[in-house]
């Protein structure tokens, strides 16, 4: 009986044959029209099937709901640290600014070597080259110690999730200054 339950109700369905009995796998079987088949027994296995995909759905809502309110737990908890540290750090008004400023750089540090854990990487920006796909670039100066397209400062960090781009590094580029040193027009002998 046992065995019976843990088999799916296809199964009973294709290995009885007409009236009930048990029939033989085979040609004859496999290929048996539908019409032969207790219908009260079909309906009652269609509604069973129906039950079970209905239960199988609410399982699934769920899940999903549980993942989307929980999804980020672990990173959460990996967080609470450092929200402990700078809530110390606030609590040393008094403390010189060169001790404040240590905790603070302290549990910046810490902070990113947790996030790394997690597929968080940082885009090195300045002194680099300027990336379109890596970088949005605000500003443009003119940089004659420096060649085109070199990042010269960095307004706002970009970031790396697992090698995807998550935010884009905000930069200024040095521009490449002009060789004649004079108008571009004035020896083209044409009016604009």
């Amino acid at each position: 009986m046992e065995d019976r339950e843990k088999e799916s109700p296809l199964a009973e369905v294709e290995a009885e044959g007409p009236g009930g009995e048990v029939a033989e796998p085979g040609p004859a079987s496999v290929g048996e029209p539908a019409e032969t088949a207790d219908p009260a027994k079909l309906k009652e296995q269609l509604a069973y099937l129906a039950a079970e995909f209905e239960n199988f759905r609410k399982r699934v809502a769920r899940e999903r709901e549980a993942q989307a309110a929980f999804g980020n737990e672990q990173l959460l908890r990996a967080v609470l640290p450092f929200l402990d540290n700078l809530e110390r750090a606030m609590g040393q008004a008094g403390a010189s600014a060169e001790a404040l400023l240590s905790g603070v750089r302290m549990t910046y540090d810490q902070f990113l070597a947790e996030l790394r854990k997690f597929g968080l990487e940082q885009l090195p920006a300045p002194g680099g080259t300027f990336d379109p796909s890596l970088h949005e670039a605000i500003a443009s100066v003119p940089s004659s110690g420096r060649r085109g397209g070199t990042i010269v400062a960095e307004a706002r960090k970009g970031y790396l999730l697992h090698g995807r781009l998550l935010r884009p590094a905000q930069v200024t580029v040095a521009a490449d200054l002009p060789e004649d040193g004079g108008d571009a027009s004035a020896g083209s002998g044409e009016k604009p």
